[in-house]
């Protein structure tokens, strides 16, 4: 069965056929929950609660609410026991079966992906058990997946795979595929500038920064909020910024704020890309793009940006789209 998982630093993105899911990607040391509410119908990714070698964890949203959570920044967080849990998780929530066999893409940040592709491909590859409880620590369920086949990519390329190929993997967009393309990928945490020139991979034009992500906006935002009486922490911004919950002064802030970091990024940009006249394309992604996309566009200032449909699952949609070309829908 294909499986597409897009591991961010701040959030998981999965995708199987029709069906997608994303979360936070935060973890934390799981403890029974001594109470519940005993209202059924929250959904599986809200309380994911599982136990991987010997370790069990909270993923997702539920280690905001009910533990202090990890979000590591290390690139080895990837190949490790934790991270292979977060992968693990993503199985299940789109789990058909308890047991399944898996053909699996997914990706690295640019700047990981030389060193770690391999060590990871074969942290993946193989039999995997894990199981799933609930909160209380109560019913168990046990999950296999015989992970047969592994792809990582660069993770902003996931975007041109979802830009050029139709949901079969065939090549939609021949005079896009030959062009000069770039992918500004704006993470929570980081930002990718990638390159493909005729679906080549250009690896000079290619880089990650781990400084100048959409949370760098949230930490300047709560702090400009507490002078105004919002004691509202940064990783708890995003429903106010995404769903327009109204606060006093939020709109004035915001864009103040999100036009500086839209300045650092798009000041790297120009220091990693100074051939941007040559680029025939240009793909903002990412989680970022839903809030700085419109002022990085206008900072480009060139008619060929292109804020992609949508943005967060972009990089994924291509994962299984490359996914399906190479071994068809399983």
């Amino acid at each position: 069965m294909l499986r597409a998982v897009d591991l961010g630093f701040g959030s998981v993105k999965a995708i199987c056929g029709f069906r997608s899911v994303e979360y936070p990607s935060a973890v934390g040391d799981f403890r029974p929950v001594r109470f519940s509410m005993g209202i059924e119908g929250q959904e599986l990714k809200n309380k994911l609660c599982v136990e991987y070698e010997g370790k069990s964890y909270f993923i997702g949203d539920i280690a905001y609410a009910q533990s202090s959570p990890r979000v590591t920044m290390n690139s080895n967080r990837f190949t490790s026991k934790e991270g292979i849990a977060i992968m693990l998780s993503a199985l299940v929530v789109l789990a058909d079966y308890q047991f399944e066999e898996v053909q699996l893409v997914t990706g690295l940040p640019v700047n990981d992906y030389a060193d770690l592709k391999n060590t990871y491909r074969d942290a993946l590859l193989g039999k995997h058990n894990i199981q799933l409880f609930e909160p209380d620590g109560t019913g168990g369920r046990y999950y296999a997946f015989d992970i047969q086949e592994v792809k990582v990519l660069p993770q902003p390329i996931g975007t041109i795979f979802d830009e050029v190929l139709d949901a079969q993997g065939r090549i939609v967009n021949k005079s896009l595929a030959q062009g000069k393309l770039g992918v500004v990928d704006v993470g929570k945490y980081t930002v990718d500038f990638s390159v493909s020139d005729a679906l080549q991979f250009i690896d000079k034009s290619s880089t990650s920064y781990s400084d100048i992500g959409l949370f760098d906006a949230f930490k300047e935002l709560s702090l400009a909020l507490k002078s105004e009486g919002y004691d509202i922490p940064p990783d708890s911004l995003e429903p106010y910024i995404r769903n327009n919950k109204s606060l006093n002064g939020l709109a004035e802030l915001k864009e103040g704020i999100f036009e500086k970091q839209s300045e650092k990024i798009m000041s790297r940009l120009l220091n990693t890309w100074s051939d941007l006249w040559s680029f025939d394309q240009i793909f903002l992604t990412g989680g970022g793009a839903v809030v700085l996309g419109e002022h990085l566009k206008e900072h480009i200032g060139t008619d060929i940006v292109t804020i992609c449909e949508k943005p967060t699952m972009s990089n994924c949609s291509g994962y299984y789209k490359l996914g399906s070309k190479a071994w068809g829908k399983k």
